[in-house]
């Protein structure tokens, strides 16, 4: 996504877990081309042990009509295909244990790099690599559908979790599965990981649910849907209204075949029969809570499953795929969901939940403000900001890192929460503006603008800006180092 050689070695984990979830094809297989291939091999994998099945019932069918000699070799012929059934079976189950490892493995690394000893470390941790994905995209460009498309299962994992915690220490959650695994002493636990804990069976569960929630479109038949019998169609154009409708069915179908049968459950590597049972019973409860969440969001139940719809939402807005994309409408996401809060299409208690989480100015947007000097005095210029923390105390007043002063560049400062009055998003502030002189607004635009061509430009007042290839500079991307 960017030139390793300006990234810092977090934002190059970052790209690691985006490519390793949805990546390109010429690095180490996805997770979503290694469903991709499953549902490619599926019908195959299917056909192969029918076919056995078949072979079977065919001896077993002709040794009735044959004499005890002949039987004989039947029954040897029988227990060559018992074994070459079994032999099969094991072959698939290998195989989707593997996928299942990696997804899990996949978690883990994920939550390693968004989650710390504690909530407010989790915050900040959080708040640091959901930014990062935001500044990985620049807003503009052929690909930027597809960059968004491979963004968009990480986030809405991690802001699922962020949701979830809240929702747990506001005790607004009573499903009695989730409770009964949860102690707020071993939370944030990192050893903490055996299947009786909250990780594995809730924690984990969410993960693969949101990262996979639209798994359903590697499948061979939604790729022809999308892209064409030859490619020829942009998988990302606005679709008809049937082939919408087609779209989402499938999708969810094979969403769930996935998560049920290319996934499953995992396997228990206890030494004694009674945690084997113990183990398979607790995977068996975890996988029909996450397949549980996967339905609920698909339709218009409210409840758990709005701890995956809500950021869904969001991150659609946030990483939207839709050709008109505009940066500048990042601040609607929070918006959309209060409004669907208001005509009660979500729970109006989960909306307001995530709404504290994120405010009104998404992570890793470009805040444009007016300055004060020492005296509290507001400067005639406006200079340059990047929101990097969750949980701001006024959602209109988003916390952020400042990334020039006096018209210059910084590579590192204190953050702060920029007042509504001050933020020319709104339009009482860009007003007191107004009276600058147009060559100094031409002037202020030339000093903050990279590669700036003054013909052109017009001068205005910027109601924000766009900080990716700000990010992309080697040195800028501390963005959150608290002593700065």
């Amino acid at each position: 996504m960017l030139d390793k050689n300006s990234n810092s070695s977090y934002t190059i984990s970052v790209d690691r877990i985006v490519n390793g979830i949805s990546g390109n094809e010429d690095e180490t297989p996805s997770l979503y081309q290694q469903a991709a291939q499953y549902f490619k091999q599926e019908p195959l994998n299917k056909q192969k042990l029918q076919l056995i099945k078949t072979e079977m019932q065919q001896v077993i069918s002709a040794k009735k009509a044959q004499s005890s000699q002949k039987a004989s070799k039947l029954d040897e012929q029988l227990l060559f295909l018992k074994r070459k059934y079994n032999h099969e079976l094991l072959v698939q189950k290998s195989a989707r244990l593997a996928r299942l490892n990696d997804a899990v493995d996949m978690c883990l690394n994920l939550l390693s790099l968004s989650e710390g000893n504690d909530f407010d470390d989790t915050q900040l941790k959080s708040a640091k690599f959901l930014s990062t994905l935001v500044l990985f995209s620049p807003g503009k460009g052929k690909k930027l559908a597809a960059l968004h498309h491979k963004l968009k299962p990480a986030y809405k994992a991690v802001l699922s979790l962020r949701v979830l915690d809240k929702l747990v220490i506001d005790g607004v959650v009573k499903n009695a599965y989730m409770m009964k695994h949860y102690d707020p002493k071993k939370r944030y636990e990192p050893e903490a990981s055996d299947y009786i804990c909250y990780t594995q069976s809730v924690i984990l569960p969410i993960m693969l649910a949101a990262i996979f929630q639209d798994v359903g479109l590697q499948h061979p038949d939604l790729v022809e849907l999308l892209e064409g019998e030859e490619g020829e169609k942009d998988r990302f154009r606005l679709l008809e209204k049937h082939e919408r409708e087609k779209m989402l069915r499938l999708n969810y179908d094979y969403t769930i075949d996935y998560l049920q049968n290319g996934l499953g459950c995992q396997q228990a590597s206890s030494s004694t029969a009674q945690q084997q049972v113990e183990f398979d019973e607790s995977e068996k409860q975890r996988l029909k809570f996450q397949l549980g969440l996967v339905l609920d969001a698909n339709n218009a139940k409210q409840g758990t499953s709005e701890i995956l719809k809500i950021p869904q939402i969001y991150a659609s807005i946030i990483f939207s795929t839709k050709h008109d994309f505009q940066r500048k409408s990042y601040p609607t996401a929070s918006i959309l969901i209060e409004q669907l809060a208001i005509k009660k299409v979500i729970s109006k208690q989960i909306a307001k939940v995530f709404v504290d989480i994120v405010g009104h100015f998404p992570l890793g947007y470009g805040i444009v403000y007016i300055p004060r000097d020492i005296r509290g005095n507001e400067l005639e210029i406006y200079e340059y900001a990047i929101v990097t923390e969750l949980n701001p105390k006024v959602l209109d007043e988003p916390v952020c890192r400042p990334v020039t002063k006096n018209l210059m560049f910084l590579t590192s400062g204190k953050t702060l929460a920029v007042d509504k009055n001050l933020n020319l998003h709104f339009p009482v502030a860009r007003k007191k503006l107004v009276k600058i002189d147009p060559k100094r607004l031409i002037e202020i635009m030339e000093k903050l603008t990279y590669d700036f061509k003054p013909e052109q430009s017009a001068a205005f007042v910027p109601d924000y800006w766009e900080p990716h290839n700000y990010f992309c500079v080697a040195g800028n991307q501390n963005l959150w180092n608290r002593s700065g």
